[in-house]
């Protein structure tokens, strides 16, 4: 095979796309605990609500239980794409440096983009989420001050 010409800066474009791999790595893993806390507020906010007649009380209880459900979307466990070691290993071992690495990168590349969709989805639901769940509290407090 010959030699691969106008690869200069491989291993840096390699080592960029290995660090936000890491990055989104880091934000799943915020994003999960972030649903984590919030769900466990949800579900102290419907197990502490005053029980009562008064329908501002009922919806925020109802708006909460529903958030619930959103944060476990937002929890629920997703594929985070890898590489096959061992086909990896048994196909490129005696492949030239530079095509490994390129195929390396390019595989690491439609990883990233795949979960960076995810990502996006999962921080949106998130978001959605906790904004239902700020109006659940609101309709909370004011259904406790009427009360």
């Amino acid at each position: 095979m010959a030699k691969l010409e106008g690869i200069r800066s491989l291993d840096l474009v390699l080592e960029e796309v290995r660090s936000e791999r890491d990055l989104q790595l880091s934000h799943f893993d915020a994003t999960d605990t972030k649903a984590g806390i919030v769900l466990g507020f949800a579900g102290a906010l419907v197990a502490l609500a005053p029980r009562g007649a008064e329908l501002l009380l009922d919806l925020g209880r109802a708006l909460a239980v529903a958030c619930g459900f959103f944060f476990l979307s937002a929890f629920w466990p997703r594929r985070y794409w890898s590489t096959n070691l061992r086909p990896f290993r048994d196909k490129y071992l005696a492949a030239e440096l530079e095509f490994t690495k390129i195929h390396l990168l390019d595989t690491q590349i439609g990883m990233a983009d795949r979960m960076s969709g995810i990502l996006a989805s999962k921080a949106m639901r998130l978001k959605l989420a906790m904004m239902a769940l700020a109006l659940a509290v609101f309709l909370t407090a004011v259904g406790v001050v009427l009360d």
